[in-house]
């Protein structure tokens, strides 16, 4: 039987009420304390940072650092971290700094430009180049502020090599290289971004993710998986059909892999570097990884995770087992690898947080002459806002 009426509605509000309630509370304490406070996130990363700094040198910079620029610049043992500490940073659309994290970028971009070049002008680009050095190399200085995309575009749009002949990570480094470019493309391209996209799309196997090899018998691994997610995530955001299907798909599939801990692992092996990538890829394509529900298992999310493997100096561990398929990293000790790609994980985090466009778009983080009014909202209360525009569509009011 249907109440009717006004006593329907009265029903029907106090039910939207109640739900909206239960599930504000149906959280842990300790994640509505984290999704409350975007400040920690960046605690989170700028301890990270400091341990980075810490392993490395005893000087007020790592990016300066000589022996950080002689070894580390170029490669990636250095390009990851000047990458998370360049976009822990938002301007608006006339340049104005909103927040930037406080290191001597400049002398770094010097000499990873000066890397580049060199890189290039030896190698040149073909089908037997590393790309992806290109591609790492071309993120991490135009996140430092330098116009790369003569040599981006070079290795990308004007690159002659069929994309059959990629790898599935040099199709998703490219991509992402190209999403951050801001420059025309003024010649006529052999490929253009929805190529990139549309191959990796191509190679995603019918369980929803994607390996290392083109072969369809190949098993799908979560890290690739993340990272094609993330290299499709400017697709997804600008509504692309074809795109959306395909992340759907991936997400469901990553989605089964998470464990009760809320992290992930690669090749048998719980790993921070899988969670991070997972966290990247959610932040990326706009999902909220505190409160969708597919990313909370046993009430731990994806953060949780990867928090996992934080250490007591704030920096993180490869995993907590001996790793066949890593066997240079230590367990349960500091890894570089693991802190620089936990750090820019939470750098997208924090990113999702305040509003700011995603870690591999150069778009303005706000409009000019903005409030930060995103970033003062407490998540909470925009957490309770988005599950009462759900509820709405509840009839609960059944009897």
């Amino acid at each position: 039987m249907r109440p009717l009426g006004f006593h329907k509605n009265i029903l029907k509000a106090g039910c939207v009420f109640l739900g909206a309630v239960l599930l504000l509370f149906a959280f842990p304490p300790a994640l509505r304390a984290q999704a409350a406070q975007p400040a920690r996130t960046g605690e989170l990363i700028e301890a990270a940072f400091n341990a980075r700094r810490a392993h490395v040198t005893k000087g007020d910079s790592l990016l300066s650092d000589p022996d950080f620029l002689q070894n580390s610049a170029g490669n990636g043992t250095g390009d990851w971290a000047a990458f998370a500490m360049a976009r822990y940073g938002a301007l608006d659309a006339d340049g104005k700094i909103l927040y930037s994290y406080k290191e001597d970028y400049g002398v770094y971009a010097d000499a990873l430009q000066a890397k580049l070049e060199a890189f290039y002008a030896s190698a040149g680009v073909s089908s037997g180049t590393k790309l992806t050095e290109y591609f790492r190399m071309g993120l991490a200085l135009t996140a430092l502020g330098r116009d790369v995309s003569d040599i981006v575009y070079r290795a990308t749009v004007y690159n002659p090599t069929a994309l059959t002949r990629l790898s599935v990570m040099s199709l998703v480094y490219g991509l992402l290289a190209l999403e951050m470019q801001t420059a025309p493309i003024t010649d006529t391209p052999q490929h253009t971004d929805r190529d990139f996209a549309e191959r990796i799309i191509g190679l995603q196997h019918a369980d929803g993710g994607w390996s290392l090899t083109a072969l369809s018998s190949a098993e799908s691994d979560v890290d690739v998986t993340a990272m094609a997610l993330t290299g499709l995530s400017g697709f997804v955001r600008r509504g692309d059909p074809a795109a959306g299907a395909a992340a759907e798909k991936a997400l469901a599939f990553l989605s089964k892999r998470q464990s009760p801990n809320g992290d992930f692992g690669s090749y048998g092996t719980m790993n921070a570097e899988s969670t991070a990538q997972v966290l990247t890829a959610l932040c990326s394509l706009g999902i909220d990884p505190l409160t969708d529900a597919r990313f909370i298992k046993s009430g731990r999310t994806v953060p949780d995770g990867l928090l996992r493997y934080r250490l007591a100096d704030g920096s993180f561990t490869h995993s907590y087992s001996n790793d066949p398929e890593n066997p240079a990293a230590s367990a349960g000790n500091y890894n570089y690898l693991a802190t620089d790609q936990a750090a820019y994980a939470l750098v997208s985090l924090w990113r999702l947080q305040h509003g700011y466009s995603p870690l591999y778009s150069v778009s303005p983080d706000l409009p000019a002459g903005a409030a930060r009014l995103f970033a003062l909202i407490p998540q909470t209360l925009r957490r309770l806002m988005d599950r009462l525009r759900a509820l709405m569509t509840l009839t609960c009011y059944e009897t």
